[in-house]
């Protein structure tokens, strides 16, 4: 009877969320259709003039313009969701994602109609779109979002304001998306935003010798070079035009959507900021102890292929909960221990509230969920043996160790599956001092074993070829982070 209601239970559950799904599904197909019709009016209103009055824009031909424009746009937004379901590998797209491609294909063409009529065609930013859903969805669907979105524009500019410029935006479309690939690979290394600036004029360079060329074998106003070095330099000005627009608006976007970029992650992970401020002048050694686990996360996360920089802001805030009760955490001790004056019951229900502590910490000054998560579940359901051990040394009775674990979520990402692993290497490896190589990695193997073997990394994704090369990495680290110095204070012999 207990097998057949679990059973009815599993069906249930299967059932409610594939109902779930056709509904996520018909909610997405209509903002898709909300978007795509809101697109085709403005492309529609762009050319009022030419309708005259509200009666002949409502027109039956007028409305037929407007609905096939949708149709195009419809076409448009559902290919790249399908590209980016494929590229995530989620069955149901992130709702995140769709607001982001809407509005930064409504952002794009909007900017465009108004440029492209008030000013030129070649200083149409549709490279904007392709850099905004690069940097907060995926660089392979921004080259796709390039692609897709700048024939769009080039099919509707014709529409709406003729053929007569045909050859201009051709040119303009093949620029967009010759600088938009340039832009998106090199991305990474534009790490800064001087940087970026710096890559963007130069792109913009480069994709300027498009339209001159194109205006030396095709000339349509002019057949003077003047013409040809005009056209290159309002090239050049719209790439310059889409990094201006991108830096104002990607701040907005991570503030709007909540997600990350790597330029965000970069400013949290300042020392400057308040949470990381506060904790080296409360907590002193709790925040050298974040920098040395942070340093070790980098180069684990770098070494099996996860973001460095998430996984270095992650470990510098993995501890924030401490600032509660710093006093009560060995690293930031000057002689006083409080836990001499508590029973075993008390110390560890501090000790082991620091995560739930440090969540709410990180939650309340709006950080990335991810470095709220790290923070939760960097010791997952790990006992704290020394107060287990003090406890059974005061009583004859048994002792629940649950009482004595964190009661927190395992990790349930690579990034806080290192942080669990470097937290716990940094602290051990201080404690014990740097032996023998060969002791050294079995005792760096063991710490992480043991972690393996209470089931911590079984929420995770991350794999036994990781936790090796996480292993070598910390062997390899930890011994040049903690070497010998010379005692300057001793006269040579």
């Amino acid at each position: 009877m207990k097998v057949s209601d679990k059973a009815k239970d599993a069906q249930t559950s299967v059932q409610s969320g594939q109902k779930q799904n056709r509904k996520d599904i018909v909610r997405r197909t209509v903002f898709i259709a909300l978007i795509s019709l809101m697109l085709a009016l403005i492309i529609r209103l762009s050319r009022f003039e030419e309708v005259g009055t509200a009666r002949e824009f409502f027109s039956p031909d007028s409305l037929m313009r407007i609905f096939l424009t949708a149709c195009i746009m419809a076409v448009l937004f559902s290919t790249i969701l399908v590209y980016t379901a494929f590229v995530k590998r989620e069955r149901v797209l992130n709702r995140k994602y769709l607001n982001v491609l809407a509005a930064s294909a409504t952002l794009t063409f909007i900017c465009g109609m108004v440029f492209g009529q008030l000013v030129n065609i070649y200083v149409v930013p549709l490279m904007l779109s392709s850099l905004l859903v690069a940097t907060l969805i995926d660089k392979r669907v921004g080259i796709i979002t390039s692609i897709l979105l700048s024939q769009s524009f080039f099919l509707t500019y014709l529409l709406a304001f003729g053929t007569e410029a045909i050859i201009e935006s051709m040119a303009s479309v093949i620029t967009s998306i010759v600088a938009s690939i340039f832009m998106i690979a090199y991305l990474e290394k534009a790490n800064t935003r001087l940087r970026f600036i710096a890559l963007g004029a130069v792109v913009g360079l480069l994709s300027a010798i498009i339209p001159f060329l194109v205006s030396i074998v095709a000339p349509t106003t002019s057949d003077d070079i003047l013409y040809a070095l005009i056209s290159s330099l309002w090239a050049f000005i719209a790439s310059m035009l889409s990094v201006a627009l991108y830096m104002v608006i990607l701040p907005i976007f991570e503030f709007v959507f909540k997600l990350n970029t790597a330029f965000r992650i970069s400013e949290i992970s300042s020392v400057e900021s308040s949470l990381l401020r506060r904790l080296s002048k409360e907590a002193p050694g709790t925040f050298n102890h974040s920098l040395v686990v942070g340093n070790l996360a980098e180069l684990c996360a770098f070494a099996i292929g996860e973001d460095p920089q998430l996984a270095k802001a992650a470990a510098y805030y993995h501890d924030v909960g401490k600032l509660e009760h710093p006093d009560c955490f060995i690293e930031n001790q000057k002689g006083y221990n409080p836990h001499d004056e508590l029973i075993p019951e008390v110390s560890v229900s501090i000790i082991t509230n620091h995560t739930q502590a440090g969540y709410n910490m990180i939650k309340k000054a709006g950080l990335p969920d991810i470095i709220a998560d790290v923070a939760r579940e960097h010791h997952g359901t790990t006992q704290v043996n020394y107060f287990l051990y003090k406890a059974q040394n005061f009583t004859e009775d048994d002792v629940d160790k649950e009482d004595f674990s964190y009661n927190d979520p395992k990790p349930t990402s690579k990034i806080a599956a290192i942080i669990m692993i470097a937290d716990t290497v940094e602290a051990a490896t201080r404690a014990k001092g740097c032996a023998s190589e060969k002791e050294f990695r079995l005792f760096i193997h063991n710490l992480i074993k043991d972690k393996a073997d209470q089931g911590q990394f079984t929420d995770c994704a991350i794999t036994f070829k990781d936790l090796q090369r996480i292993e070598d990495t910390l062997v390899e680290a930890i011994p040049s982070m903690f070497h010998a110095r010379i005692d300057y204070s001793k006269q040579p012999r």
